[in-house]
């Protein structure tokens, strides 16, 4: 089972992050903004679920940026953010071949249903 950001209702990754980059939008999606995000993975280490992951930043040809300082590689927190700027919503279950995603609320048996009987 693939497992996305679970959009908590009382998000525990919000807490502590020093620059608020990890924030809810008026739309209802948590987001980290790249910005202001510093890579520190407050909101890593407290996701219960273990959906933040601390990456490092690439450029447009996909190498990866270093601090010019300290030569190290600069990283950033991401997570799934549910394709909210796509219009086609969600790249991985339109990338699927199979047919074999949905974003579902686990509380809609009967589109959960439906979808295992088709």
């Amino acid at each position: 089972v693939a497992n996305a950001c679970m959009q908590c209702q009382d998000p525990v990754c919000m807490i502590g992050c020093p620059t608020g980059a990890i924030h809810r939008t008026l739309e209802g999606v948590i987001k980290i903004n790249d910005v202001s995000c510093i890579g520190c993975a407050t909101c890593a280490n407290a996701c219960p679920y273990d959906n933040i992951q601390v990456v490092p930043v690439r450029d447009g040809r996909g190498r990866v940026i270093r601090d010019l300082v300290k030569n190290r590689p600069i990283e950033k927190a991401t997570k799934c953010d549910l394709c909210v700027d796509q219009l086609t919503g969600p790249a991985c279950i339109n990338a699927c071949p199979h047919d074999a995603m949905i974003r579902a609320d686990m509380r809609n048996l009967e589109l959960l249903s439906d979808w295992f009987t088709r």
